[in-house]
């Protein structure tokens, strides 16, 4: 047994004395700040210029889309949410803050999606409806102003409505409205336009704003009668205006370090736009990704973190989002102070139109992006085959004066020009009316005009003349 013993400790030995041979000859995976002891440093940031740059972009951006709206609203009033439904979901295209929802009959949130007004999009369709709430929360909002939506009802729906909100999470309600009744001739495809104003709503403290539908059988005028089980409701082109505090329209920074040996991330976080940007690193060399946004949405970026594939993007139905970025590669030796010039990834797209005939009859104007959607990869080049079937839709205000429509094109960050190709659908009276299609080689940071006729040359061929000049401060126009 004792010679046994002893052979058996000397093959262990000798095993352990080659694990220990080995060891130093193995990798060693480099230590990410923050897992040794050494000296940390502040590590202040600077964004220059950057108010100057967005402040007149925002005063740009801060114009409601109806007509009918811009008549009873302040000018100062923006558009807090926005649901088109186009989606096929509730989530809503403009979000002033996170947590607005829809639900019917007690918490119900079942619904099916149906043709739209205009009929290429989307409406959410409630069946055997009594009440549709629509909640949004009121941190942001200084004042609320209006709220519009189109709707109509099946042959056995509703063909009366009833509004009304609430302060304090429907335990109570209070009425907007009279009984607002269906026009006698209101076809099956036609649409009731509800408008009304908000603002005698006393917000206060509140955290939330309970806005409800309640639907009446109504007068059925010898038609179907009223099935409170089976009968539709069908809602489309949901708005609600009002104006915000400052502070909850800041822009966004999104950060993140990487290390520059390893290409691990060392660090990531989300600012307001006047908190103060510091960090603090030991010694070593860094990759600084930061991306400015100001919007109500937040930046959609790519689930991984890594150096390669960390990319940005946005959607392309967020109409007048701006987003600006900068890259930097600095050393920490002690305290330090950065600089950071950000630069536009975005272009801004402008529709004019030279018609001489009245343009008011234009009901709304869908837009779809053709090209594959972009993105912004901070430290690589690569790019993307990813379609964005999203669709963008205009209710223009066309005026003698006012002819025009604009919204902004997302483009990363690229050397050299990329392919932007646009669907555009008319609609008048809820028919379309014509479909055209424009597109041209641009990238970021460029305003980009299309010139030309809107009804006069809806059975002719388009023409285009292309001026460039990639300046944001000179425009590019193409006549067509």
């Amino acid at each position: 047994m004792k010679r046994a013993s002893k052979s058996t400790w000397g093959i262990l030995s000798g095993v352990f004395i080659l694990v220990l041979a080995a060891l130093p000859s193995c990798k060693k995976h480099a230590k990410l700040p923050g897992e040794n002891n050494e000296t940390i440093h502040a590590v202040k940031f600077k964004i220059k210029d950057f108010e100057a740059i967005v402040t007149p972009l925002k005063k740009q951006s801060a114009r409601p889309n109806r007509a009918a709206l811009n008549r009873a609203a302040s000018q100062n009033e923006l558009l807090l949410y926005h649901w088109t439904f186009d989606n096929s979901n509730t989530i809503p295209e403009t979000a002033l803050d996170e947590g607005s929802s829809i639900d019917y009959n007690d918490g119900k949130t079942d619904y099916d999606f149906l043709a739209g007004w205009p009929t290429t999009g989307k409406a959410i369709s409630f069946k055997g409806v009594r009440e549709i709430l629509i909640k949004i929360p009121t941190q942001g909002i200084r004042s609320i102003g209006s709220w519009a939506f189109d709707g109509n009802s099946s042959s056995t729906g509703p063909r009366a409505l009833l509004l009304s909100y609430s302060l304090d999470k429907g335990n109570s309600f209070s009425l907007l409205s009279d009984t607002i009744k269906y026009p006698s001739n209101l076809s099956l495809s036609g649409k009731i336009a509800v408008n009304t104003s908000l603002a005698d709503i006393p917000l206060g403290y509140s955290k939330e704003l309970w806005l409800k539908i309640s639907l009446l059988a109504g007068s059925r005028d010898g038609g179907s009668g009223y099935s409170s089980t089976t009968g539709t409701f069908k809602m489309d082109n949901l708005m609600i205006y009002g104006q915000v505090n400052p502070e909850a329209l800041p822009s966004k920074f999104y950060y993140h370090v990487f290390d520059a040996n390893s290409k691990a991330m060392v660090t990531s976080g989300v600012l307001n736009s006047q908190d103060a940007f510091d960090l603090e690193l030991p010694n070593g060399t860094y990759y600084l990704s930061l991306i400015a946004k100001n919007s109500t949405l937040p930046l959609v970026m790519s689930e991984a973190a890594d150096f390669e594939h960390f990319y940005a993007t946005n959607p392309f139905s967020e109409r007048s989002a701006e987003l600006f970025a900068c890259r930097d590669t600095f050393e920490v030796k002690g305290v330090t102070e950065r600089v950071l010039n950000l630069n536009r990834i975005y272009s801004e797209v402008k529709l004019t139109f030279t018609d001489t005939e009245d343009l008011s009859v234009i009901d709304s104007i869908q837009v779809q992006q053709l090209h594959p959607v972009f993105h912004y990869y901070p430290f690589i080049a690569r790019s993307s085959d990813q379609v964005d079937k999203s669709m963008l839709t205009i209710m223009p205000q066309f005026t003698a004066e006012n002819r025009s429509f604009s919204f902004n094109q997302f483009m990363g960050y690229y050397l050299e020009n990329k392919v932007i190709k646009y669907q555009f659908r008319v609609f008048r009276a809820d028919q379309l009316l014509r479909t055209f299609e424009l597109g041209s080689e641009i990238r970021n940071n460029v305003q980009l005009q299309f010139k030309g006729k809107l009804l006069e040359s809806a059975h002719g061929e388009l023409g285009f003349q292309i001026f460039k000049n990639e300046r944001w401060d000179e425009e590019i126009v193409i006549e067509y």
